[in-house]
């Protein structure tokens, strides 16, 4: 009687269990049609360094400081990670911070409006499913982009002084979405020439 008692036991804990590692998959999308399920990774950046002298200047350009950096995250940082897009604003400061990836991948620099409403729409989502993905924004909307993946306010806005933090996301083949804050101070010692 008590082994009749025990399986029953064991069989409601595993039944337990097993619910429990069913949870509905809350991501926005679905795996884009005729695609096999992979994972997707993205990175955000915020810029490098801009030149501040000119407060008036609405498009400023990088700083020795951010041209070295933006060379810090192509030649070591990003160098292994068999980049596949590269997306930037329409700023010289987010195109110069992505050029050296760029070159160093032989790819192209894809834009997209940093304004819009949404930026990870239904379109981005299937342009970028399984690939591993760059993009360049600014202090607002590298967390706001990561936000909108994550389908909740997570991140707030980097401070203006901010340049050595970005985000990694991935997406899994099962659409379980994981985040992680990286933080690359570049070396003082480091040379791009």
């Amino acid at each position: 009687m008590k082994t009749k008692y025990y399986f029953l036991a064991l069989a409601f804990i595993s039944l337990l269990f097993s619910c429990k590692n069913e949870e509905e998959n809350t991501f926005q999308f679905d795996i884009p049609e005729e695609k096999e399920a992979q994972t997707t990774t993205y990175y955000f950046l915020r810029h490098a360094e801009k030149d501040t002298l000119d407060p008036n200047d609405k498009d400023p350009q990088l700083t020795e400081e951010g041209i070295k950096r933006a060379n810090y995250l192509a030649k070591v940082y990003f160098a292994d990670k068999e980049l596949d897009l590269f997306y930037s604003t329409d700023f010289s400061r987010t195109i110069q911070t992505l050029i050296p990836t760029v070159h160093y991948y032989k790819g192209d620099i894809l834009s997209y409006d940093g304004g819009k409403d949404s930026l990870f729409t239904k379109k981005f989502w299937q342009d970028t499913y399984g690939k591993n993905v760059v993009v360049v924004g600014h202090s607002n909307t590298s967390p706001r982009f990561v936000n909108e993946i994550l389908a909740e306010n997570k991140y707030e806005k980097l401070d203006e002084s901010t340049y050595d933090v970005f985000f990694k996301v991935e997406v899994d083949e099962n659409l379980n979405v994981k985040d992680y804050i990286i933080t690359r101070i570049v070396p003082e010692n480091f040379s791009y020439n």
